[in-house]
């Protein structure tokens, strides 16, 4: 009986340790990034469920443009929703750095374009009473970063890309890493290795700030922490 408790406590043990422990062994007592992407026979990512429920780092505002997620006009402005996965964000917040597994998510909408409550482009800026507003009206697409260097040891930083659709939801449920010059090319000519390829960390975005008492106000607003 003495026997079988030690191995159990033995068991319970390492399963503690390996779930703290980052797989790169640079955040040794940080816990480890908590979601894995799927992939199915072919090789293909799965939509991750549940990623509204990961920190919303910010939003940002884009006026029509092509989508490098099907690579055809946007047909209004667009909203980017960007979320980190929780234990991912927690680890860049405390280190800098981003761990393997790290996933993040780009959420897409459309601009509401009502000409009875907006204006015209460029911006369709709506009225709500005496205020100006630039509304979303529909989901409309999704793109995943996945940080993964032995899934991925050619590509820089070990990320790979992956899109969704570009259309309202269901989004698609499988995703192959997208090529080079739909994603990762932009990624590494024009961030590169100091921020890691990451664009909302190089462009100092609100949830990826770390100066002053950014890290404990974003971890508090974010994991109570």
């Amino acid at each position: 009986m003495t026997r079988l408790i030690s191995y159990a406590f033995l068991i319970a043990t390492t399963a503690l340790v390996a779930c703290y422990a980052v797989a790169d062994g640079d955040h040794t007592g940080l816990p480890a990034p908590g979601v894995s992407l799927v992939f199915n026979d072919q090789g293909q990512a799965a939509l991750p469920k549940g990623y509204r429920h990961w920190v919303h780092t910010y939003t940002a505002w884009e006026a029509i443009a092509t989508s490098f997620l099907n690579e055809k006009m946007t047909p209004t402005p667009e909203l980017h929703s960007v979320y980190v996965e929780p234990n991912t964000y927690r680890i860049f917040m405390k280190t800098g750095k981003w761990p393997e597994g790290s996933l993040m998510i780009k959420e897409f909408s459309t601009t509401n374009t009502d000409p009875k409550e907006c204006s015209g482009p460029p911006a369709y800026t709506c009225k709500l009473d005496t205020s100006t507003i630039i509304f979303p009206h529909e989901r409309t697409g999704i793109a995943v970063m996945l940080k993964d260097n032995k899934r991925y040891p050619r590509e820089p930083g070990g990320w790979a890309y992956f899109s969704f659709g570009h259309q309202a939801p269901p989004y698609e449920k499988f995703s192959p890493a997208r090529g080079h010059a739909q994603c990762a090319q932009c990624h590494i000519d024009n961030v590169g290795p100091k921020d890691d390829y990451v664009w909302s960390a190089k462009l100092n975005q609100p949830g990826f700030r770390r100066d002053g008492d950014n890290v404990k106000l974003n971890l508090e607003a974010a994991l109570a922490e």
